[in-house]
């Protein structure tokens, strides 16, 4: 009896467990459901609460690049994806006239700096050497020069000699007969008559001999009277003086020496030029030896320096030309697409070239609305996520608000610049982002 009195107690007693065990369950069912209503509709008014936006992301530094001037594409030296440095050449434009132009005043820059080292640098033994030898050269030709020079004064005396040795013998000719002449030649007619009228007296003594033709005087007869005709002849020859051909010759003899006097006197300008020159070369190399000895004087540096830098101008001038028809990487990035071919003609203002930094990158927002906009402002945290990632969430910072619209189909938006930490590096350039911003009172 005691041990079905034990049983009941025990029954009872898990019965009463039993019951309090399921009520207790269904109180706390009731209020886990209470809570996740509550919650539900917190989060709901949560969601309704968060401002959606898409974007973009791009480079915080980017750029549409182009040449400077127009012109044809002649060679494009990158390709969309690769990574360059600053400075690094793009694309040039034709430009083959301009690349001589450089190189011409790269190299007047050199041959000044040349110019301006040799200055300062002063003069060298060999040059000293070569500029006393210049010297003695011009005074070698200053010696030559004067040799020639009094040869050719030498030919001038001679040739006037000449001409008076030629006038003195036309006097001479012209002169005849003088009166001494004629006076002489009176006295020799005189004398062969006397001498022919003794002769005749003596030819008369013996004229009847039968053999006179063979006596004395005979013979002395015939001599005496030839001898008056030679006389005679003689007196007429002098009185009658110079004949016109005889004048002539002696005329023309002066012509001739005159004529010499021309010649010789014609050489004496040129003579004395060349003297003068080589007096003036010996004076040049004389001052440029003295110059080398003394070295550069300060004008000198000054003007060598001063045409340093006018080369220089004019090459900077050249490159500064040449650059215009350059594209070169403003800062290291990545081309993110090229839009010409070679041979296409481009103009300023074209994108040519879409350039930007792609390591350091945020995300822009596209559609913003007016309505929400006044909720964000920078330094606000705000959830990223990607197309490309949709399973990850990233967090982002707000880092500035545009403070002027953009109308994009009818609807006014604003654009938000939203910095993502630990971008991925799978995410690339132009990949569409939503951006979940959490209002703020402020």
């Amino acid at each position: 009896m005691r041990r079905i009195i034990t049983w009941v107690l025990v029954i009872g007693v898990l019965g009463a467990a039993s019951w309090w065990g399921y009520t207790y369950y269904q109180a706390q069912q009731t209020a886990a459901g209470e809570a996740a209503a509550v919650a539900a509709a917190a989060q709901e008014q949560e969601l309704e609460q968060i401002i959606w936006a898409s974007g973009k992301l791009t480079p915080i530094t980017w750029a549409n690049l182009s040449p400077a001037t127009p012109g044809t594409v002649a060679a494009i030296h990158v390709a969309g994806g690769d990574a360059v440095a600053a400075g690094d050449l793009l694309l040039e434009l034709e430009n083959s006239v301009l690349q001589g132009q450089v190189g011409v005043a790269a190299a007047a820059v050199r041959e000044a700096e040349a110019a301006l080292a040799k200055l300062q640098a002063g003069a060298t033994a060999a040059e000293l050497a070569a500029a006393q030898a210049a010297v003695e050269t011009a005074r070698a030709q200053v010696a030559v020069a004067g040799a020639a020079l009094l040869e050719i004064q030498a030919a001038v005396e001679t040739a006037q000699a000449q001409v008076a040795q030629a006038q003195a013998t036309y006097a001479e000719v012209a002169s005849h007969p003088t009166e001494q002449e004629r006076l002489a030649a009176r006295a020799i007619i005189a004398q062969a008559e006397a001498a022919l009228s003794n002769a005749q007296s003596a030819y008369n003594i013996v004229k009847g001999d039968p053999s006179i033709g063979s006596l004395p005087q005979s013979l002395a007869l015939a001599q005496a009277t030839a001898n008056l005709e030679a006389a005679n002849a003689q007196q007429a020859a002098i009185l009658q003086g110079p004949t016109s051909a005889q004048l002539a010759v002696a005329a023309r003899a002066i012509d001739l020496a005159r004529v010499g006097v021309s010649a010789a006197e014609s050489r004496a300008p040129g003579a004395e030029a060349n003297v003068r020159a080589a007096m003036a070369q010996i004076a040049s190399a004389q001052a440029a030896l003295d110059r080398l000895r003394e070295g550069a004087t300060a004008e000198d540096i000054a003007m060598a320096a001063a045409r340093v830098a006018s080369a220089q101008a004019a090459l900077d001038g050249a490159q500064a030309q040449l650059q215009l028809t350059q594209v070169r990487a403003p800062f290291a990035g990545q081309v993110g697409a090229v839009n010409v071919r070679p041979g296409e003609i481009v103009n300023p203002g074209d994108a040519a070239l879409l350039f930007g930094d792609t390591n350091k990158m945020h995300v822009e927002t596209t559609d913003l609305r007016e309505t929400d906009v006044i909720h964000v402002h920078p330094g606000q945290t705000v959830e990223v996520t990607f197309d490309a990632l949709p399973d990850r969430i990233f967090t982002g910072t707000v880092t500035s608000v545009a403070p002027v619209s953009s109308a994009v189909q009818g609807s006014t938006n604003y654009t938000v610049d939203v910095e993502v930490a630990e971008l991925d590096p799978l995410l690339r350039w132009g990949m569409t982002a939503f951006v979940n911003i959490r209002p703020e009172q402020r």
